[in-house]
């Protein structure tokens, strides 16, 4: 296999030097871990100094004062405050089969490739994932000896990125590898969400003790910041080292673009069609979902909202225009057109056919975008009601319009299973989405047609006739809705 990349630059040397230059970053790593220890440390301390001055009192004197018993409520409080809040959960190990080497042997060789540039020498097997992004994990024996790596590969990289664009991806993973990213970054991440959840959650102690912990706490948080911040930079300067400024640019810049819209597909989209039991066309249903439209309120508020997102204080990641910057002194996003490297894995459907090998234990029906709509969810939607007080022959459709200015009182009848700890707009939101079913299941029982078009609102078509069932419901909702104008919506006399 060629690879159409700069690799004549990346030497051993060229690894040494990075090793060197990322080895000013894993002192400042285990600066964090011990300053983690140093603030339970001072924590212990403290409380045991609060708590000495009332044992001393009954030691020497035999009773407490009034500042014994200040002190050792505040030692109180402030063990309270400061009290770890572990949550222990237990590892998930799975056993999905890694991607068939014959079917993929382009991906392998330049994964291979990047690891022998390195001198890694050991199997290496790639998994597909849903994400925009990639990752390396290793497992080692008891005494540390390499024993193999598992490389996961977003399917969206696939799609969207170059060859030289993914290789120079891997290589940022790579790069986290042999810095000993792997090693470190895990308990500098678990220091973070360990000193922000108690930081986040400290409640006022007296005298102002819990003020020691916030300074110290953010101080933590901010040198551990900086540390990951150094280690993404580190990385993205091996990534250059290896393909180059150009391949690298490219490939962040592409992911900072696609990952908004990808992961609301994934989640608005993609998963509940499998959920649903369907195995649907990937790559198509995301370049429909791409296409300029109007998405439907939830959809486009997770899109707004991951591309909204601005830099906060202790984020791990440098901005995009900061790493862009790091690379290429002077630029700024720009935002290439997008390429694929489907072909390093035998091209499109088979790329799709490996990551549904993730849903084997599941009988997925296949299916395509134009006929899911009425060949699945519609009829999953009718026998959601069918011998409820809710079956659309049993229920007048004109009912919509009081049961939308009713929405409470219904919740008693529709509510699930079980205790439900769903606050009153949880309530009433669980009924809306019931009702809009209702509302599809109403009109696929009139001779509606359902369409699914991802990204957007459903649509039922009858002949000229089109409606979505969201629009219905939010009439009904706002009072504009007649219960007379729903007859129009019913079977026609001479299709009867």
């Amino acid at each position: 296999m060629t690879i159409s990349t700069n690799t004549n630059r990346t030497a051993p040397s060229s690894s040494k030097a990075y090793l060197n230059n990322n080895s000013k970053v894993r002192p400042r790593a285990i600066l964090v871990l011990g300053l983690w220890l140093g603030f339970w440390l001072l924590a212990l301390g403290l409380i045991v100094l609060l708590l000495s001055l009332p044992f001393a009192q009954l030691y020497y004197r035999s009773s407490l004062e009034l500042s014994g018993f200040v002190a050792a409520f505040a030692a109180l409080c402030l063990a309270y405050a400061l009290r770890p809040r572990w949550r222990f959960s237990k590892r998930v190990k799975t056993s999905l089969p890694p991607l068939d080497r014959s079917k993929a042997e382009p991906l392998y060789a330049m994964v291979e490739h990047i690891a022998g540039k390195l001198k890694i020498n050991t199997s290496i097997d790639i998994h597909l994932i849903g994400a925009a992004s990639a990752f390396i994990s290793c497992e080692r024996n008891w005494y540390g000896k390499l024993l193999g790596l598992r490389v996961g590969i977003g399917l969206p990289l696939l799609g969207n990125l170059s060859n030289a664009e993914l290789g120079s991806v891997l290589a940022h993973e790579f790069g986290h590898f042999v810095a000993g990213d792997l090693a470190l970054g895990p308990w500098v991440y678990r220091t973070r969400k360990s000193l922000t959840t108690t930081v986040n959650n400290l409640d006022d102690s007296l005298f102002f003790l819990d003020l020691i912990f916030r300074y110290y706490g953010q101080w933590v948080l901010r040198l551990s910041s900086s540390v990951s911040r150094a280690q993404e930079f580190s990385a993205d300067a091996f990534a250059v080292q290896c393909f180059g400024v150009k391949a690298t640019r490219a490939a962040l810049e592409k992911i900072h673009l696609i990952e908004p819209m990808w992961s609301a597909y994934l989640d608005h989209e993609l998963r509940p069609a499998i959920t649903r039991g369907s195995r649907l066309p990937v790559f198509e249903g995301f370049r429909r979902f791409c296409k300029p439209s109007l998405k439907r309120p939830e959809v486009q508020a997770s899109i707004t909202h991951a591309e909204a997102r601005p830099t906060a204080f202790g984020d791990s990641h440098p901005s995009l225009s900061e790493r862009i910057a790091a690379i290429q002194p002077g630029a700024s996003p720009s935002f290439p057109p997008l390429a694929d490297c489907l072909q390093l894995v035998g091209g499109e459907l088979a790329a799709e056919t490996a990551w549904y090998s993730m849903f084997e234990h599941e009988a997925l029906i296949t299916s395509d975008w134009d006929s899911y709509g009425s060949q699945i969810l519609q009829r999953q939607i009718e026998q959601r009601f069918a011998n409820s007080w809710m079956a659309p022959d049993k229920l007048p459709f004109t009912e919509l319009v009081g049961m939308a200015q009713q929405a409470e009182q219904l919740w008693e009848k529709l509510r699930p299973e079980g205790v439900s700890f769903l606050s009153r707009l949880g309530k009433r939101n669980h009924v809306l989405e019931i009702l809009e079913e209702w509302i599809t299941a109403s009109l696929c029982h009139r001779g509606f047609a359902l369409q699914v078009r991802p990204g957007q609102a459903l649509l039922l078509s009858r002949g000229t006739q089109t409606v979505q069932p969201v629009e219905l419901l939010n009439a009904a909702l706002d009072c504009k809705l007649k219960s007379a104008s729903l007859k129009q919506y019913e079977i026609p006399e001479q299709a009867r």
